[in-house]
C-alpha cells in the first residue's frame, strides 16, 4: 500500500482537500493530453501514409527518367549531359523554414530558384524530357526529406505526450486515488474511534450520577 499512495506529512484534512483538488487538475490534464495524443497520432500516420505514397512517386518517376536518359544518350554525348545537368541543377536553390503541425515545429524547405528553361532551348526534346524528368525528381526528394523529418519529429512529440499520459493514467492519478481513500479510511476510523470513546466517558458520568443527558 506504501507504494501506491503518496507520501504526506501530515493526514489531515486539509490535505485531503489538496488532495482532491490535485486529483481534479490531474484528471483535467491527462484529458487534454489524450485528446492532443489523438491528434498528434492522427496527424502522425496521415504524413507516413505521404511519405510511402511520394517514395511510390519517386521510385516510378525515376525508372521513367532512365529511360529517357538513356534515349538522351543516343543524341547526346554522356559528357555534354553532365555539363547540362551542372548547369541545371545550379538553380537548384533550397530556403529552410519551419511550420507548426499539430503543434510541432516542424521542417518546411522550398527550392528558391526554379529551373531556368533558357538553358534548355537549344537542347532536343528528349534531352530537355529528361532534365525536366531529374529536375521534377529532386523536387520530390526534398518533399519526400520534409516529410520524413515531420514524422520524426511529430513522432518524437507523440512518444513524449504517450508517456505523461501513461505516468498520469497509471501512477499518478491511481496514487492520488488510493491515497484519498486511505485517509478518509484513517478520518472514518478515527471518527468512529471518538464517538467509541465519548460514549465510555458518558457512560462513565452517568454511573457516576454527574452526567446529565
Amino acid at each position: 500500500m506504501s507504494q501506491q499512495v503518496l507520501r504526506i506529512v501530515r493526514p489531515t484534512k486539509i490535505e485531503l482537500i489538496r488532495l482532491r483538488r490535485r486529483l481534479r487538475i490531474a484528471r483535467r490534464l491527462h484529458k487534454v493530453l489524450k485528446d492532443r495524443l489523438v491528434i498528434l497520432t492522427q496527424e502522425f500516420i496521415s504524413l507516413i501514409k505521404d511519405a510511402l505514397e511520394l517514395r511510390r512517386i519517386v521510385h516510378k518517376s525515376l525508372s521513367r527518367c532512365d529511360e529517357l536518359l538513356i534515349s538522351s544518350l543516343s543524341t547526346t554525348s554522356p559528357r555534354d549531359m553532365e555539363v547540362l545537368a551542372d548547369n541545371v541543377y545550379h538553380y537548384v536553390n533550397l530556403v529552410v523554414g519551419s511550420r507548426v503541425v499539430a503543434g510541432v515545429r516542424v521542417p518546411l524547405i522550398e527550392i528558391e530558384r526554379k529551373l531556368d528553361n533558357d538553358v534548355l532551348m537549344t537542347k532536343p526534346l528528349n534531352v530537355v524530357s529528361t532534365v525536366k524528368c531529374y529536375y521534377d525528381v529532386i523536387e520530390k526528394v526534398i518533399k519526400l526529406a520534409e516529410i520524413e523529418r515531420s514524422i520524426y519529429r511529430v513522432g518524437a512529440e507523440v512518444s513524449r505526450v504517450k508517456r505523461r499520459v501513461n505516468a498520469l493514467e497509471y501512477i499518478l492519478i491511481p496514487r492520488i486515488e488510493n491515497t484519498i481513500k486511505f485517509l478518509e479510511m484513517k478520518f472514518e476510523e478515527r471518527e468512529r474511534e471518538d464517538k467509541t470513546r465519548l460514549k465510555k466517558v458518558k457512560e462513565l458520568l452517568q454511573r457516576r450520577g454527574g452526567f446529565r443527558s
